[in-house]
């Protein structure tokens, strides 16, 4: 497991910052960002990042072997969202499996913004029933569960949390770093997106995720420091895309 910096926490801590850990980055992918602090930096991070290769939706498939693909059976498919078994099959979709928009495109409008549509640093492969469970209910803690099956958590949120949703998705702990990290990307390449659904997004602030939200990520991303399954999906999805998910490189 690799020290990790904090240093684009940028909606909790907003001093100057100079990056020095950017695993494996090309050198100076990320000078732009250098002494910038508070919204300054978030805009340097979203001009940065913002522009990428857009893949097809009905392609994904063909890139989930290199993205999503299970250390100890390159065969396997690594879902976030379930125990069961899945494996790979060719450039064809896994039977029983949905591509997962993490950060629900129905927030955004779906397909009419097809950047974040077909964006792979927040689509995965998914369980469906799980992802069916799921549906576009925001991050967050549940105190009485409706839906579990170990990975997976559908529920009423502890207090505090939801934003305004009676149901809220809790991942399993080993993976809600991953989305915490997700979601800090997503907020920042797509800020300037018009919410429809502001759970956990807002339309009246730079920051792009409100409050409670900020907080309860943050944890997470403690939580649950970056794993070496991040970091090698952030570099097969580097070599499809052209753009990085900083908040795990840095």
């Amino acid at each position: 497991m690799r020290k990790k910096f904090y240093i684009l926490c940028l909606f909790a801590m907003m001093g100057a910052v100079t990056l020095v850990s950017r695993a494996g980055a090309p050198s100076g992918y990320y000078n732009s960002l250098n002494g910038l602090s508070g919204q300054a930096l978030k805009d340097a991070v979203f001009n940065l990042i913002s522009p990428h290769t857009v893949v097809s939706y009905n392609s994904l498939w063909s890139y989930f072997p290199q993205t999503d693909c299970h250390f100890e059976d390159p065969g396997k498919v690594w879902d976030m969202y379930s125990n069961n078994d899945y494996y790979f099959n060719g450039t064809k979709s896994v039977s029983g499996m949905n591509k997962e928009h993490s950060f629900p495109k129905s927030w955004w409008g779906g397909y009419t913004n097809y950047d974040a549509y077909t964006d792979l640093n927040h689509l995965y492969p998914s369980d469906g029933p799980a992802n069916l469970k799921k549906s576009n209910w925001p991050l967050g803690e549940v105190s009485s569960a409706s839906f579990d099956n170990g990975v997976t958590k559908v529920g009423t949120p502890v207090s505090g949390q939801g934003g305004g949703a009676g149901t809220v998705f809790e991942p399993d702990k080993q993976y809600k770093g991953d989305f915490a990290r997700t979601y800090f990307y997503m907020a920042t390449c797509y800020q300037k997106y018009t919410w429809v659904h502001t759970y956990m997004v807002t339309n009246s602030t730079w920051k792009t995720l409100n409050d409670w939200s900020i907080a309860l990520l943050l944890k997470w991303s403690r939580e649950d420091p970056i794993s070496d399954k991040e970091l090698a999906r952030n570099e097969a999805v580097y070599k499809v895309q052209n753009n990085r998910n900083p908040f795990i490189d840095n």
